[in-house]
Formats: C-alpha cells, structure tokens, sequence
C-alpha cells in the first residue's frame, strides 16, 4: 500500500489521504490534495517530486504559499539555483543568511541557509508566485566523520513574510511528516511488521495509527511508548480520552 497524506506539522492531523492505485503515482493524484479548502492560508510543502509547475500554480491559485525544494525535477530549476549561488553577481544587492547549531548525543549538525531575491524575475516565467529562492547547506559531525549536504528550493514566500531564519524553520518542519508520522506508524505502532495485507484493511489501520498519533499529540503526549504502557495498564484512561475527558500526561 502507497499512502500519500497531507500532514499539518502544527497539528498532528491528517488533512487527507489517498492510496495509489496500480496504475498510478503520486503526481496523478496530488491534484486531488490541492482543493481550496486544504490549501488556501497555508503554507505547503512538499517532496522534490512535486517541485513542478503545475503544482506551484495551482497552491497559488488557490491562495495558499509553497516551500519546495529543486533536486532533479526539473533538472534545469536545480542547475539555474546551483549556478546562481555558486556564482553569484557581483552586483548581488540581496543576499540574507541565517544558521543554527544543534548538539547532542555525540552529533553536530550546522544548518547555514541563504536566501534572495535575485532571480525571482528569471524564473517566473515558468514558477508562479516565486518570492524567494534559497540555499540550504547541512553540516553533520558524528562519530569522527563529517558529511555535508547542500539543497536548492524555491518559496513564494516574500522576505517580509518568511526572513531566512524563518524558511530554516519551515524546510525542517517539512521532515515532521517523516519524524512524526511516517516513522511512529512504521516503528512505534509497529506497521512495518504488521502482516494485515488484504482489501482494505490495511489502509483503515493507518488511518486508525495517524488518528492515535494525531489525538496523542493534541494532548500533549511526549513520550509515545511509555503512554501505551500506561494505557495498557489502565485502559479506562483511553477510554476517558476518547470520550473527551480532560487529561493531562506527561
């Protein structure tokens, strides 16, 4: 089964999902997710598979904002912003930074993201409602090795509206989908060892793991396996939740 969602980070909530058939992939059926409701006062983003377009055109024809990062489709978006930042004029009169720094548990990660306005008339022709385009370099330390990996991605999000440090922020909110979600369904909830296969079971019992994930996270749970024990051993606790009783845990 191949789920796409539309994840709100801020939430937890699963907004939409839709399961690829057979004969489709995702960029068939993402136009499905791009309706006014969904869209219109948010900000979205999304894998570099959908960096087309047809689908900046539409998230601003439906009022919302795009973040979008340009790998290899199409390859000539990715080769425009790598020349441009790896030569930039000389008569560059935008040119916005921002950096963090994250230490922990024997690993250094140092996030350095430029951003301009620069080419915003060069691309778009092609790019509806381009505010920005940016540079994203990650520097990680670990374990006596460095590695560095250098991203592109474009946003019609305008400086006043997103500041470099802003645009930092919202590129790694997008992994929440694969932190939050993706990752306690396939690990925590044990998905990926489940051997539920026929009709449509299998889609219902994501459904159900994202709608626990989502209820968990409006309740301020942070610590998700140590909450199923609890609710192991006192089982009217889940039930007080989901008739909407008050509870705080921690």
């Amino acid at each position: 089964m191949h789920q796409l969602a539309l994840y709100e980070t801020q939430t937890g909530v699963i907004l939409k999902e839709q399961i690829t058939a057979e004969k489709q992939n995702e960029l068939s059926i993402v136009a499905q997710f791009l309706t006014p409701v969904l869209v219109k006062g948010r900000i979205i983003s999304a894998d570099a598979l959908h960096t087309q377009c047809a689908f900046c055109l539409q998230v601003k024809r439906w009022e919302g904002d795009y973040v979008l990062i340009a790998k290899g489709n199409p390859p000539t978006l990715r080769d425009d912003l790598q020349l441009f930042f790896r030569e930039p004029p000389a008569d560059c009169r935008d040119w916005r930074s921002a950096r963090t720094v994250d230490k922990g548990h024997g690993r250094l990660e140092i996030r350095e993201l430029v951003a301009t306005t620069e080419l915003n008339d060069f691309l778009a022709k092609h790019w509806v409602g381009v505010a920005q385009v940016f540079r994203l370099t990650r520097t990680v330390e670990e374990d006596g090795q460095t590695r560095t990996e250098v991203v592109y991605g474009i946003t019609s999000l305008a400086p006043h509206k997103a500041s470099a440090q802003r645009l930092l922020h919202l590129v790694r909110e997008h992994w929440a989908i694969e932190n939050r979600l993706h990752w306690r369904r396939d690990v925590t909830l044990g998905e990926d060892h489940c051997q539920v296969r026929k009709g449509d079971a299998p889609r219902v019992l994501a459904i159900l793991n994202s709608f626990l994930l989502a209820v968990l996270d409006f309740v301020g749970v942070a610590n998700v396996p140590k909450q199923m024990r609890i609710f192991d051993a006192q089982p009217l606790l889940a039930v007080r939740l989901l008739l909407g009783s008050l509870l705080t845990f921690k």
